[in-house]
């Protein structure tokens, strides 16, 4: 299976199926159809201690992409792009934040996830946000895609603290 959906949260839950099925979706759009990408949902104290080792940032932060190549390597079937790790925690205070800040809206916590996923995803596949036009690019192609799940635009939310680059 080209994604693979591992909770070791202790008490928050996803859809995994459906995180899956709509990651699928993803690759397909961005025509890396094979593509296998390995999900970890994970709480703040994983991803701290995941942060400080590989990115050397002792913070909670929402979302780590380790990519395994750089990025814009071969496309071939079924290549591995790399693992993305996802706090729950963090996701769960990003959604109830969005849903608050748009009350006539609904934003649960798996819209949150498949954003946070979506975006390291991206990163995985080379795109990043250090430079504003790549950042603007990036962000249309998250807005694309959140667009088949919620009618928001998870940008609304202010996301300045995000640290979600991968290991260094």
């Amino acid at each position: 299976m080209p994604v693979e959906i591992d909770n070791r949260h202790p008490h928050l839950r996803v859809e995994k199926r459906r995180l899956a099925g709509w990651l699928r979706g993803v690759l397909g759009e961005l025509g890396r159809p094979r593509a296998t990408v390995d999900v970890s949902l994970v709480d703040d104290d994983e991803i701290r201690a995941l942060n400080a080792q590989w990115r050397h940032v002792d913070a909670v932060t929402d979302v780590l992409s380790f990519p395994l190549e750089d990025g814009a390597g071969p496309q071939l079937p079924g290549e591995l792009l790399g693992d993305l790790v996802i706090s729950l925690d963090t996701a769960a205070r990003q959604a109830a934040q969005m849903a608050a800040s748009h009350p006539c809206e609904s934003y649960v916590l798996s819209d949150e996830v498949r954003f946070l996923a979506c975006h390291g995803l991206l990163h995985l596949l080379g795109h990043g946000h250090d430079d504003p036009a790549e950042a603007e690019a990036m962000e249309a192609l998250e807005r694309r895609f959140m667009a088949t799940v919620t009618p928001l635009d998870p940008h609304d939310l202010d996301r300045a603290a995000h640290g979600s680059q991968g290991p260094a």
